[in-house]
């Protein structure tokens, strides 16, 4: 969840620092930090609460001159929100600093072990352990190399760790253990990042590193090796594409709004991927014995409304499983298939999920945004989706990206297996081809409906909302989304499970959002309306979604947002734009951050 970032040069790294931050801010925004050798070879820290911006002023970040440094974004686990707990972290003599992203499992027996010898505890994180536990290497006689392996092998948990001393002021040293991280190389220079966009601009050049690896840099050389026997690894480095301004606004107040901008141009993206590439799913599908779809937060809901597809089109019963519980649900063997879905490709839950899966003979085949993730290099094969990143902390451009490919999926099983003809094969195909173009209309078109909605309906503090069918899981994603950015309760459900004891909730205080199939799903619709008319008769607010052309919903909501038409199966996905928007106007009328809301981070890759 945290971003680390590390770099020694032959010239000035202080606006290296400064923009690896700004750009790795979106995985922590709690506080933030940065530490590097001043002219005499001094080791100088400077951090602070809040968003990078602020701490950069608040700091004089730009006073900063080294050749050799370490920046940290936080995003608070283990002790509050405080200057004292911002990396880097140091030792009790302030010789050496450290940044960490993970979670140390074992962290307070060693704190009171070290803390008894003598050592003296600044914060209340489970990382300063780290810096001590290389402290007392040092003391014992190690050289700085030893005494960082002999720390790692010490620790339980996860990790993505840099360090920095003064007893090597030109060097760097860097270790993973289940939390990504690789290193960048340059003519003049090398870095390691927790993720690749903090390299935008430096380099294209990389080496990811391996669980249990450590990598040590200078300016000239890098050098890889085995925590467990300190054995050297070679590796050669690889090309990796990141697109020049990809963290850029590009005349958008915001990313989140830049990137639902954006949902036309992925749907793009997710149709030109090549015919092999969804045949090769769909062959994985067919030769297991059973297969599951998994995620977590926003991906879970997509593999729910994968799951829909999956029946509907193809006669498929592909279960949806939240990745967090996976392994506690389902007994896997060999001969099943789990098929995972993740934006960055490095979701811990979903990494532990896939592992255990792999130990118990599953084969592995994911979806993803990162083509050079974790969960990429571990599975037997995956799809890159290609929707380009994604900066704003809430999923948008790539959940609409991984339905498409879902459907997708759905249509051509459905067509090997002889359970949709030509004609029907044929239409659902040209619907998706139109798809791009429906969702730019929903972009470039009139939003005064949704703000007016939104900017109405601001005070609301409580909200429902409703589906049946795939709307289902579209209602769950959409709550989700509206909760993250708004900090208001938003309760996904179906609408059919609202009168088996939530109803009890509705009241005039309570408004109900509701997304209402087309006429094509008669059964569905009506099943919705019955929902409506429940609602209604007790008081409760109603607005409702659902496709151009339709007969106005009785009993008539409160608000009516209507989408182009088009086929059952693509309608959620307009509709799905259209709730991102909901949730965005809302809480700009409630004066939020949209693209870092409170409390959370984008690439969850803590447990």
């Amino acid at each position: 969840m945290c971003g680390i970032f590390g770099i020694a040069s032959s010239e000035e790294i202080s606006g290296k620092l400064l923009r690896s931050l700004e750009l790795l801010e979106y995985r922590g925004y709690d506080s933030c930090g940065l530490s590097y050798f001043d002219e005499e070879g001094h080791l100088q820290v400077r951090k602070g609460t809040g968003p990078v911006k602020q701490v950069a002023e608040e700091e004089q970040f730009s006073l900063v001159s080294g050749r050799t440094g370490l920046g940290h974004v936080r995003w608070a686990t283990h002790g509050r929100v405080s200057r004292l707990n911002a990396h880097p972290l140091t030792d009790s003599f302030g010789d050496l600093a450290i940044v960490h992203n993970g979670i140390l499992q074992d962290y307070q027996q060693l704190r009171d072990q070290l803390s008894e010898e003598g050592h003296t505890f600044l914060s209340e994180t489970d990382s300063e352990v780290i810096a001590h536990l290389i402290e007392k290497g040092l003391r014992d006689g190690l050289s700085l190399e030893q005494s960082i392996l002999a720390c790692a092998r010490q620790l339980q948990g996860t990790y993505a760790i840099g360090v920095t001393s003064q007893s090597e002021p030109d060097v760097l040293y860097a270790l993973r253990q289940e939390s990504p991280l690789l290193v960048g190389i340059g003519s003049d220079f090398h870095c390691f990042s927790s993720d690749p966009l903090a390299f935008a601009g430096l380099t294209d050049q990389v080496l990811w590193l391996d669980d249990g690896e450590m990598v040590r840099i200078d300016r000239d050389s890098w050098e890889i090796k085995n925590i467990s026997d300190g054995e050297v690894v070679h590796r050669t480095p690889e090309t990796i594409s990141i697109p020049p301004r990809a963290a850029e606004l590009d005349g958008h107040r915001d990313f989140m709004s830049k990137e639902i901008s954006e949902n036309g141009d992925v749907v793009r993206a997710a149709l030109a991927v090549p015919d092999q590439a969804i045949d090769q799913m769909v062959k994985a599908i067919q030769t297991s014995d059973r297969t599951v779809l998994t995620g977590v937060g926003t991906s879970y809901y997509v593999a729910l409304m994968g799951q829909y597809m999956l029946s509907g089109l193809a006669h498929e019963f592909v279960p949806a499983m939240s990745s967090d519980e996976m392994p506690h649900m389902v007994s896997l063997r060999e001969g099943d298939h789990v098929l995972s879905i993740s934006q960055s490709g490095e979701t811990y839950d979903t990494l532990r999920a896939l592992r255990i899966s792999r130990k118990r003979g599953a084969s592995l085949s994911a979806i993803l945004n990162v083509s050079s993730s974790s969960m990429a290099r571990e599975v037997d094969h995956f799809i890159d989706q290609g929707a380009g990143p994604e900066i704003c902390v809430l999923s948008t451009k790539s959940t609409v990206s991984q339905l498409v490919i879902l459907l997708r999926i759905a249509l051509r099983l459905a067509e090997i297996k002889g359970l949709q003809d030509a004609d029907q094969v044929a239409s659902i195909q040209h619907d998706l081809e139109r798809l791009p173009e429906r969702l730019d209309a929903i972009s470039d078109g009139d939003h005064s409906s949704i703000k007016n909605l939104a900017k109405h309906h601001s005070v609301m503090r409580n909200w429902f909302f409703l589906g049946r069918g795939i709307q289902h899981g579209l209602a769950l994603e959409a709550a989700l989304k509206f909760k993250e950015v708004t900090y208001c309760h938003a309760e996904g459900m179906s609408a059919g499970a609202l009168k088996h004891g939530t109803i009890s909730l509705i009241d005039d205080a309570m408004h109900t959002v509701i997304f209402l199939p087309g006429t094509g799903s008669p059964q569905l619709r009506q099943h919705s309306l019955g929902a409506m008319a429940e609602i209604s008769a007790r008081g409760g607010k109603l607005v409702a979604f659902q496709p151009q052309g339709c007969p106005p919903p009785q009993p008539r909501p409160e608000v009516l947002i209507e989408c182009p038409a088009a086929g059952k199966w693509t309608v959620p996905i307009l509709q799905l734009m259209q709730a991102q928007l909901f949730a965005y106007y809302t809480a700009r009328a409630l004066g939020r951050d949209v693209d870092k809301p409170r409390s959370l981070a984008k690439s969850v890759t803590v447990s």
